[in-house]
């Protein structure tokens, strides 16, 4: 479609303008692309290592429960011996 004045020179220059824009915004987004692409990598590798930090606390944690859950128990036993045998000699 010419301009008014009947040339089509300022159509295809202004085509050849857009085309260079769409070239450029392309290679923007391709960029662009990739930049989220390395984030996305960055937070799961983040998210992997916080995981995997509070799953070794949770296991610690647990083990150490169960530690001292046997040593009251040995001392509770300890415990019921020495009154058993204090009160068994007072009799």
């Amino acid at each position: 479609m010419p301009y008014p004045d009947g040339s089509s020179l300022h159509v295809d220059s202004d085509i050849a303008v857009l085309k260079s824009k769409v070239e450029d915004l392309e290679q923007n987004q391709n960029i662009l692309f990739e930049r989220c692409r390395a984030n996305e990598k960055w937070i799961a590798g983040a998210g992997a290592v916080i995981a995997a930090v509070v799953a070794l606390a949770a296991i610690i944690e647990a083990v150490d429960a169960k530690t001292v859950q046997k040593v009251n128990e040995a001392q509770c036993e300890s415990t019921r011996m020495c009154i058993s045998q204090t009160s068994s000699k007072n009799y």
